[in-house]
């Protein structure tokens, strides 16, 4: 007779009033009341289904309730045959997942987005900013030829569809001039319907917007992303200029100008050690002092090391973030949308750097080199030209197919395909630098997932 056991893909997440069961390989989640939980922990060890009903008539689940319960363990797959390999099954379905985007990288790659690093210059001396070139006589700027010929070479790769093109720095609006060359130019290959549609964005410190700037963004549909971190004093503690003059007044003129010409502005918040604790303070003051209701809370990166943050504090004031917003009708983006995502689509992340759908983002260097990552993006060993994306085992593609699971630890970790494992530049700054894994980003899913499951879901037991 056949025997079952738990899957090692199933966790249990107690709440107050019910349990979630959620299988960490196919994220599919099951609701269930505590009783039924026994069940579960009945089958750690091999069962069979007789021997479980056994236990059941012994409480009060009637035989049809647990033919219903039976079924959804087995097509959940809560519950798999005893003889199941499971890590076999895993390996095989890891395999299939990069043998399909191995096609997709075989042919012509999909990139649909640029960001381009129009200057490393900036008018800022933001405390936590990671493009170190910015306050030296290293900084360049991105030429005309070169702008051009990345926006030709992005619209070549998406064969007549549209494109995205994300100004970056550095502070982009020192070379304003060069951003309305680009957009010119890109709206004549609009006209020339060698693209479809062009969108395009711009992250900037708004100290430096006129009226002409924002009329400009308007006129062009940009989406207007600014930096500020919350109030005054606690914008103060990283985001100055460089001789540490408050840049928060600037910033809050910038807005108001982009508000009065009309631009849809989303607020960019970047945490830190010492404004953690008030992040959702911060995003509830945005939303409901400044009146802002686009807010995307930056990623800790570790582009000079580990995050400097604590990850469950992080994941507990993100979770605080999403009730603030639901009150007052605003969107969060962060790093726990990814885990949303995946989870409500049942679509593991794994493979996924700068992805969105089938269509990769790159950034687009100020000499016109290409680096897969949107992060950090000067490390001369991960740089190519546009002309060795098709080539096959190409530095991009070797990139985004970085191995999942990178660690033994990931496979018994319940995040692991909301996660994926380390991203591929955490995994390029632990093979070059032998740095440990980010323990924080690990607290940080392994805090955030739980709430995840049942957030925003409808529960009926």
């Amino acid at each position: 007779m056949k025997k079952f056991v738990k899957s090692r893909w199933t966790y249990i997440f107690p709440q107050d009033k019910f349990c979630v069961l959620f299988n960490s390989l196919n994220l599919k989640t099951q609701f269930i009341d505590k009783q039924t939980i026994s069940l579960v922990n009945f089958l750690k060890e091999p069962r069979t289904k007789s021997e479980v009903f056994c236990l059941v008539e012994k409480g009060d689940t009637e035989k049809k309730d647990f033919e219903n319960i039976w079924k959804q363990f087995i097509q959940l797959k809560v519950i798999v045959e005893n003889d199941a390999d499971e890590l076999a099954e895993l390996v095989d379905w890891s395999g299939q997942q990069r043998s399909k985007k191995e096609k997709q990288m075989s042919g012509n790659i999909k990139m649909n987005a640029l960001r381009v690093i129009i200057t490393e210059k900036c008018n800022l001396d933001c405390k936590y900013c990671f493009v170190d070139k910015r306050k030296t006589k290293k900084a360049k700027v991105m030429s005309w030829l070169t702008l051009k010929s990345g926006i030709d070479n992005l619209a070549k790769l998406c064969n007549g569809k549209a494109i995205e093109v994300q100004f970056f720095g550095g502070e982009p609006l020192l070379e304003f001039e060069l951003i309305k060359k680009a957009v010119s130019y890109i709206n004549q290959l609009k006209v020339k319907k060698q693209i479809s549609q062009a969108h395009f964005g711009i992250t900037t410190n708004a100290t430096l917007l006129t009226q002409e700037k924002a009329k400009f963004f308007k006129a062009n549909s940009f989406l207007v992303s600014v930096s500020l971190d919350g109030w005054k004093k606690m914008n103060d503690l990283n985001r100055v200029f460089s001789n540490e003059a408050s840049a928060y007044d600037k910033t809050i003129k910038g807005l108001k100008i982009l508000r009065e010409t009309n631009n849809e502005i989303g607020i960019l918040v970047t945490p830190a050690p010492e404004t953690i604790e008030d992040l959702a303070n911060a995003c509830e003051y945005i939303i409901k002092e400044l009146g802002f209701k686009f807010i995307t809370i930056n990623t800790p990166q570790p582009v000079h090391g580990n995050w400097t943050i604590d990850g469950a504090e992080f994941s507990k004031q993100i979770q605080k973030c999403h009730k603030i917003a639901e009150e007052n009708k605003a969107i969060i983006n962060s790093f726990g949308t990814r885990v949303l995502f995946a989870i409500n689509e049942e679509k593991p992340l794994i493979f996924s750097c700068a992805k969105y759908n089938d269509y990769y983002t790159a950034t687009l260097q100020t000499d016109g080199l290409l680096s897969p990552c949107i992060v950090s993006w000067d490390q001369p060993d991960i740089l190519s030209k546009f002309t060795d994306l098709q080539k096959k085992g190409s530095v991009f593609s070797k990139w985004k197919l970085t191995e999942p699971y990178f660690l033994n630890k990931c496979l018994n970790c319940p995040a692991m395909n909301v996660c994926g494992g380390p991203c591929p530049l955490e995994v390029y700054e632990m093979k070059k630098f032998t740095k440990p894994v980010d323990i924080e980003r690990c607290k940080f899913f392994n805090d955030y997932l739980p709430w995840a499951t049942y957030y925003d879901q409808e529960i009926n037991l």
